[in-house]
């Protein structure tokens, strides 16, 4: 307001054409006046430009974690549903895209699921029987086809909540699998939850039995289309058990360990239960295994089933050598007991940057026995992976059967079978895709 005023009484001499010596120096005074309060007005300026500076940082500074307030806790978030599509994943194995997205800001709390699937149909051609030969269209030829969901939730830094629900399916017919008379399971295949962290994962349900799993790590074909672990010849006892309880520890020095227990339920005993214990080594080329299960009474013939397993496998080069040895025990109620013996071996081959040649030959027995009962089963498969989710194989497989036993090809999770009578030789062609989402 005074520089504006200064500047309207200065004019007005101007134009008044004053000549007197007096005005003149009023004039110098006014202009001395002026220039001064331009300096006091430029010195506040520069004064409050400082203190603006010192309250607000440039907006290029990154945010520092004190002057960042974390994401308030979110109880009731849902959860992120992602897809799973990573091939030849083990039964539990939970794949990398259950992870948050790179995209996507970390949330520890927050819970996340995956939903995922497999479908695997084939066409088979069986004969040799004295049955006949047989034409059919299957599922599950060299693994089942299944839907599932699987996920968790962080409960601190190093221990998560996990679970595990997925549904078996014929993709031939659309029923239900893992389901029998007494039965119909809509998560047949395995229902657990569990926690997992440092210190190892402890789950409870319905799940694989460790004795399966440690056996199938030695099975050039995974218990597939062929497999003597499939067919009878190899016994690698029941694949899940209800109400069980399984604790795998973390891989120390390339050993892990898996202890398991399925309780009965029976009123006055330990009846209908199941223990077992699996030690496993792998690293670098070399892997080795033990495995031990002890089924109590499991049935209403027999008393008890012991089942053990050796198994090795090296990798040298594109080659991978596999097999075991594995045997049963059968105690029955009415006092005769029964053995069954077997060994396998095989190779996975991978030919090419996509296709892999797999061989697998396997024969079990009764050692004694008044019937001759030795099965003896060669396979051969070519396995081509089209893209991460699409594989497409092929399998032949022929069994050489003595006058005991009547062992033929079937898919692992197929929902009919070629049947021949005791001593027939069975021969099986299969061809199949398999597509993972």
């Amino acid at each position: 307001m005074r520089l504006a005023l200064s500047t309207i009484f200065l004019t007005a001499l101007l134009f008044s054409g004053a000549s007197q010596a007096g005005e003149l120096e009023d004039i110098r005074a006014l202009l001395g006046q002026m220039q001064k309060t331009l300096q006091q007005q430029q010195a506040r300026i520069e004064q409050l430009e400082k203190q603006a500076a010192t309250r607000s940082p440039p907006e290029s500074a990154a945010p520092t974690a004190a002057s960042t307030p974390l994401p308030a806790a979110r109880p009731n978030a849902a959860p992120r549903i992602v897809m799973a599509s990573t091939a030849g994943s083990s039964p539990n194995s939970i794949p990398p895209s259950t992870q948050p997205n790179a995209t996507e800001p970390s949330q520890p709390d927050m819970p996340f699921a995956t939903f995922y699937g497999r479908l695997d149909i084939f066409g088979e051609a069986n004969w040799g029987g004295s049955t006949g030969n047989r034409l059919a269209i299957e599922s599950g030829g060299m693994t089942g086809s299944r839907v599932g969901l699987k996920g968790g939730k962080a409960l601190s830094p190093e221990t998560n909540f996990i679970y595990q629900l997925e549904t078996g399916f014929f993709a031939n017919d659309g029923k239900l699998g893992q389901t029998d008379s007494t039965h119909t399971r809509i998560f047949g295949r395995q229902l657990y939850v569990g926690l997992e962290g440092r210190l190892g994962k402890l789950t409870v349900g319905r799940q694989y039995s460790p004795f399966f799993l440690e056996m199938m790590v030695y099975d050039a074909f995974d218990n597939g289309y062929g497999s003597p672990t499939n067919d009878g010849n190899v016994k690698p006892g029941p694949t899940r058990y209800d109400n069980s309880i399984v604790y795998s520890s973390p891989r120390y020095h390339g050993l892990a360990s898996s202890t398991f227990a399925s309780l009965g339920g029976e009123n006055g005993g330990v009846e209908q239960s199941t223990l077992g214990l699996t030690l496993d080594y792998a690293k670098g080329p070399l892997g080795l295994g033990l495995a031990y299960q002890y089924d109590n009474h499991n049935t209403y013939t027999d008393r008890s089933n012991r089942h053990a397993f050796a198994g090795a496998s090296y990798q040298i080069g594109k080659v991978r050598l596999m097999g075991g040895l594995a045997g049963v025990d059968t105690r029955y109620d009415s006092g005769i007991d029964s053995e069954w013996r077997s060994w396998f071996f095989g190779s996975r081959i991978d030919v090419t940057a996509t296709g892999q040649l797999r061989l697998n030959y396997g024969e079990g027995h009764t050692p004694g026995a008044t019937i001759k009962d030795r099965g003896r089963v060669f396979s051969a498969a070519w396995m081509e992976s089209i893209n991460q989710q699409f594989k497409a194989y092929v399998v032949w497989s022929r069994h050489l059967n003595e006058e005991g036993v009547a062992f033929a090809p079937s898919g692992t999770a197929a929902n009919g079978y070629y049947t021949v009578n005791p001593g027939d030789t069975a021969n099986g062609l299969a061809a199949g895709v398999q597509y993972y989402f």
